[in-house]
């Protein structure tokens, strides 16, 4: 019994053992977390000890291994508690990474340096750059755009200027005294009317204007005397030239041309003004001539108005005006005024003002504050009127040369600032060109420095801030998609799912929203998530689609009178990944006579059109023999050779998406006679020859069950 049970031992190392044949080395296994770990970058990261000030807390930079998968990448960071700010799309495997709380820069970093999949890490250092100042020379007087006696009583519009100092899209009607069109710092920012033909005594575009080139002077009353009589009648024309100084000095806060070295910057250094004179030398004008050049600048799609004029009595015609220009989609700024012969400013909640008090959603209302961040003396306030506060006291800006051969000088007063929100709502409409003039006002009125000087004068609380509203809702970046995991491409369910990541420019939004779609269909709203988010893992894809992404910022902006916010979206970033088709599992070929073979195995798309099956015969070349159906999971093959082994392999198809992974390939020998039932599968157990895909190594297998038998039978002879 001995020798029997030696005997079947050896029997089955013979005939199991074959199957490993020359590829038994594929059974050694390399742990390649060890190989990464011996070949790990040296970093002084490891052991940096720099000045504090010179790194960001609470943040690190770590690179992963090139190719690395992904769902590595996403495992590592959450054992050790960071979250993905954001990734970099010319250096994929680069992460920028928030630190859990305590956790100290040094410390994070060791810790991931630990990890064989990282190549290095260090900290977020801080580069110091100035912030974007302007060549103009008397811009270090503008103390209203850079205060440098108070620190932080401006607009902050050097931060602004940082992103953006506008482009010339956006158009400021300035209903005034005119403008000096022909002023150095002033010229190249005057709006042309190109449909007009200057000097041909014609009028080209048909508006009624003849040679309305530059804009229109709408005066019918060159002087009022005391009782409102006019005293000077006068004809309108088509030159808008101011003969006060008023308009000019507004129209250079808003726009006057920045960083060409002369005088003074605008607010926006590209844009163009529009002069509307409606406002004689001294200053004064009636309602039908403002009504007028209302019209006139919605005809030319202006998107702001500025308003820097007050009245005590309120008119319906005026109202109606302004309700006209809402309906036209455009922004009217215009002043609290200035108090009375006091000096003193008054309650506009109790004592209204005009055009400001108009109880409608497409105006601002704007009080005056001075160097210090107070509200000025003078200026007019309303807890429930006006809407926010800008710099009015001591500002800087143009003047014609007519009046002033410097060319410049210093105004105060409510229509000085509101210039400067004109400004801010130019800047604003050019670099959210898509956004509403209820979505540019919100934002003005939601992104200001909430002061205590201010508290109950206004209603935002606020003085105005340029870089805050600029940069609320600035558009994601660098938006990338890819599959959870690469490597996982074979499941019977929906694929693992898709990771995207994007770079956070917003610094003041509610959220993000994720938008989604396959070719074909309309984008739809899968997700909205909180501020500051830079990742989001959609779960719900299938395989075999090709998904668009897009990502937007989003935020709620006041809208008085209305109780309601808006809604205000950023531009999108978009992008896109394939899922490919997952591809059919346990394919098993079963020999059914001396000519066919059955096939059969699971399918596991959601997406395929059908399923390509391809052969190899004893010469071990593949080809494709049938294209199955929708859901099909079987094929039979006939007309084979019998005895002969033949291999089989499947994968899925859709015009999308192509072709899957193939299936596992399976083998199989037809019968020699009807009789026979041998079979093979691609998978199977015990010790099948048929198990090796090549057979590489049945002849040795034969061999050695010959020789078996052979000494078997010899010790059987040799018992006594």
């Amino acid at each position: 019994m001995k020798k029997l049970f030696v005997l079947f031992t050896i029997f089955t190392l013979f005939s199991c053992g074959t199957d490993r044949g020359a590829g038994g080395l594929s059974e050694l296994s390399v742990d390649k977390k060890e190989i990464a770990s011996s070949e790990k970058m040296t970093t002084p990261s490891a052991d940096f000890n720099p000045d504090q000030n010179s790194y960001k807390k609470g943040e690190i930079l770590v690179k992963f291994r090139p190719g690395l998968p992904r769902s590595r990448a996403v495992r590592t960071r959450q054992a050790l508690g960071g979250l993905l700010m954001r990734t970099f799309t010319r250096m994929p495997d680069l992460e920028h990474i928030k630190l859990p709380e305590g956790t100290s820069v040094p410390d994070a970093i060791r810790a991931y340096l630990d990890d064989p999949d990282v190549e290095y890490a260090e900290p977020n250092y801080i580069r110091n750059s100035s912030m974007t100042i302007p060549n103009d020379p008397l811009f270090p007087q503008q103390w209203s755009l850079r205060n440098t006696a108070v620190i932080g009583a401006d607009i902050g519009i050097t931060g602004a200027w940082d992103v953006h100092t506008g482009n010339g899209t956006a158009v400021i009607a300035v209903l005034d005294t005119g403008m000096d069109y022909d002023h150095p710092d002033l010229v190249d920012n005057i709006w042309i009317n190109t449909d007009e033909v200057p000097g041909n005594n014609i009028d080209d575009d048909g508006n009624g204007f003849v040679d309305d080139w530059r804009g229109w002077d709408f005066v019918r009353c060159a002087q009022f005397n005391p009782d409102g009589i006019c005293i000077s009648p006068k004809l309108q024309d088509n030159d808008p030239m101011d003969d006060n100084g008023h308009g000019t000095h507004v129209s250079g806060i808003a726009g006057a041309v920045g960083n060409n070295n002369i005088g003074i910057a605008g607010i926006n250094w590209k844009i163009q003004l529009m002069p509307l004179k409606i406002l004689n030398a001294d200053g004064a004008g009636t309602v039908a001539d403002e009504i007028e050049a209302v019209q006139y600048a919605v005809s030319k799609n202006v998107q702001i108005i500025n308003m820097s004029f007050s009245g005590t009595l309120f008119s319906r015609a005026e109202l109606d005006a302004i309700d006209f220009a809402r309906s036209a989609g455009v922004l009217v700024i215009s002043a609290a005024a200035n108090g009375g012969a006091d000096s003193i400013g008054d309650n506009n909640d109790l004592m209204p003002r005009y055009p400001a008090n108009y109880n409608l959603n497409n105006i601002i209302s704007v009080a005056a504050t001075n160097s210090n961040d107070e509200i000025a003396p003078f200026s007019n306030f309303g807890p429930s009127s006006v809407h926010v506060a800008a710099p009015g006291v001591f500002i800087l800006s143009t003047s014609p040369f007519s009046l002033n051969p410097s060319g410049y000088t210093s105004l105060t007063g409510t229509s000085m600032s509101v210039a400067h929100v004109s400004g801010l709502a130019g800047l604003l409409t050019s670099f959210y060109p898509d956004f509403t003039f209820s979505q540019i006002r919100g934002m003005v009125l939601r992104y200001v420095d909430v002061l205590m000087s201010l508290q109950g004068l206004v209603i935002t609380n606020g003085r105005i801030n340029a870089e805050k509203a600029l940069s609320s809702l600035q558009a994601p970046s660098d938006l990338t998609a890819a599959l959870q995991d690469s490597n996982a491409l074979i499941s019977s369910q929906a694929v693992n799912g898709i990771n995207i990541s994007w770079r956070d420019n917003a610094t003041g939004e509610d959220g993000y929203a994720v938008d989604r779609k396959t070719e074909g269909d309309p984008y739809v709203r899968i997700a909205t998530i909180a501020a500051d988010s830079r990742e989001y893992s959609d779960n719900t894809v299938f395989d075999g689609n090709r998904y668009m992404f897009r990502v937007k910022t989003f935020s709620l902006l006041p809208n008085p009178p209305d109780a309601q916010n808006i809604i205000a979206e950023s531009s999108a970033v978009e992008t896109s990944v394939t899922v490919p088709l997952n591809p059919p599992t346990g394919l098993l070929a079963t020999p059914v006579s001396d000519t066919q073979i059955n096939l059969a195995w699971i399918d596991n798309s959601f997406a395929e059109e059908s399923y390509n099956v391809e052969r190899a015969g004893p010469e071990g070349v593949f080809q494709e023999i049938a294209t199955t159906g929708i859901d099909s999971t079987t094929f039979s093959d006939a007309g084979l050779a019998q005895e002969t082994q033949y291999q089989y392999r499947v994968r899925a198809f859709n015009a999308q998406t192509g072709h899957s992974m193939y299936s596992n390939e399976a083998a199989a020998i037809t019968l020699s006679s009807p009789e026979r039932t041998d079979s093979g599968s691609g998978g199977g157990g015990g010790c099948s020859v048929s198990r090796d895909r090549n057979m590489k190594n049945a002849p040795f297998g034969l061999v050695s069950i010959s020789v078996f038998l052979l000494i078997t039978i010899s010790a059987l002879r040799r018992r006594p």
